[in-house]
């Protein structure tokens, strides 16, 4: 119990840290979201010209046969509204997503190619659902505290269905046989449903994007999380890598295409993280 103790006074001492550090930084970057959906998996608006997609900004053309592009790319909601989101800590937050990238393509995708490659998409699929269905805490609370009182019944519905009839989550037979769905929520959002900005961006070693609104959301998230209370340490974070290997076997390839096809991978992602997250307050 300790040691979570420890991870939470360290996460409130570096958001503090940062916060103060930003308050007083001289380069305050800003930048224009183009990019929406979750964090990798969308491109801009593209226009298609002599057999090539053109894409927005910090992107570049892709040939118009790249199935994976166009699938992607289908999926972006266009939108021209600005959020300016400073990015102080450019050189820090580089590095970082300079080694998110060296841990995902020499670590990750290799072990998630293989494990998709011996697990079918099912038994994938029933492990996912079990860990949405265990996340169930954090959309609860969150839906709460957003007053979302009637998504926060749907969602204890959601949970005692799957976790009976679904065998432990596993099948996700309430949103298939009984048409129930709620927001898929976390404090972060919460902290923008109440007009806290996204204060200055960041990305964090391992979790990737982030801003520091949405790192203080991720203290709150984690004590909602059960995972977190397993012991020893070291299994809990064997089961969340679990869930890591077991979710990125669904993207094997997006995020590949979006370097392809962006000037600059690292704005590209940016942006795409600011949009999705400015869309998920909204909702």
């Amino acid at each position: 119990m300790e040691k979570k103790y420890y991870f939470s006074i360290l996460i409130i001492a570096l958001s503090v840290f940062v916060l103060h550090s930003a308050i007083f930084a001289q380069d305050s970057q800003t930048i224009a979201p183009v990019l929406s959906d979750n964090a990798i998996s969308t491109y801009p608006t593209p226009v298609i010209k002599s057999g090539r997609i053109f894409l927005a900004k910090n992107t570049k053309s892709v040939p118009e046969d790249d199935e994976l592009a166009k699938e992607i790319l289908d999926d972006y909601n266009a939108t021209t509204e600005s959020q300016p989101v400073a990015d102080p800590f450019y050189y820090f937050n580089y590095a970082m997503y300079t080694f998110n990238d060296i841990l995902y393509s020499a670590a990750i995708n290799p072990i998630a190619s293989s494990y998709k490659a011996v697990f079918p998409a099912p038994a994938r699929k029933g492990v996912k659902n079990f860990f949405f269905n265990l996340l169930f805490p954090v959309r609860l609370v969150n839906n709460i505290l957003q007053g979302e009182i009637k998504d926060a019944g749907t969602e204890i519905e959601i949970f005692l269905i799957n976790s009976t009839i679904g065998i432990l989550g596993f099948s996700r037979v309430a949103q298939n046989e009984f048409d129930l769905h709620t927001a898929n929520e976390d404090f972060g959002q919460t902290l923008g449903r109440y007009s806290i900005g996204n204060g200055i961006y960041l990305v964090l070693p391992i979790l990737g994007p982030s801003t520091l609104r949405d790192t203080v959301g991720l203290v709150g998230d984690y004590f909602l999380t059960p995972v977190n209370y397993v012991d020893p340490w070291e299994l809990s974070t064997g089961i969340k890598a679990y869930d890591t290997i077991n979710t990125a076997s669904f993207h094997i390839g997006e995020y590949e295409a979006l370097k392809k096809a962006a000037i600059d991978p690292y704005e590209a992602l940016k942006d795409a993280y600011i949009q999705n997250r400015k869309e998920k307050v909204k909702k």
